[in-house]
């Protein structure tokens, strides 16, 4: 996956061993590479929590969005990090939460809702893994080209 961090920025090369991943499992026991995030203070609060949820971190991910609820896209976080927990009833609140999000546009096409997404997710359809990560990965796109 083609990394959308300039060089120059801080996380990029954290982001850059975060997309050289082959696979990602749906719904993590544990962080993927342990502390890899621990001492990050740079981007956006949306960027770090996206960073976190690509690398399983979903507790890290967790505190960062839940406490804006103001924010559309900490909201699609948000239920990005209860889908992958596996909390298909909290995933449908924050679905509802995150509203009309603009990204949205960018991805559900070809790629079902976010409520059908979640369906395949809880019934575990082969390559829902596979589209969650890459649901993930275009929307670390989409935070870098928006500046959210």
């Amino acid at each position: 996956m083609t990394n959308p961090l300039p060089e120059t920025h801080p996380l990029h090369a954290i982001a850059a061993t975060l997309l050289a991943r082959t696979d990602a499992p749906l719904c993590p026991k544990a962080p993927w590479l342990p502390g890899l995030l621990s001492k990050v203070s740079e981007g956006s609060y949306n960027l770090r929590a996206l960073l976190h949820l690509l690398n399983d971190d979903l507790d890290a991910a967790h505190k960062l969005v839940q406490v804006h609820e103001e924010d559309s896209t900490a909201n699609y976080i948000h239920q990005l990090v209860h889908r992958r927990e596996g909390d298909w009833g909290n995933t449908r609140y924050w679905v509802g939460m995150t509203g009309p999000h603009p990204f949205y546009d960018a991805f559900d096409s070809g790629n079902g809702t976010a409520r059908e997404r979640l369906d395949a997710c809880q019934r575990g359809d082969s390559g829902a893994a596979a589209l969650s990560w890459q649901e993930q990965v275009a929307l670390l796109a989409w935070i870098v080209r928006e500046g959210k």
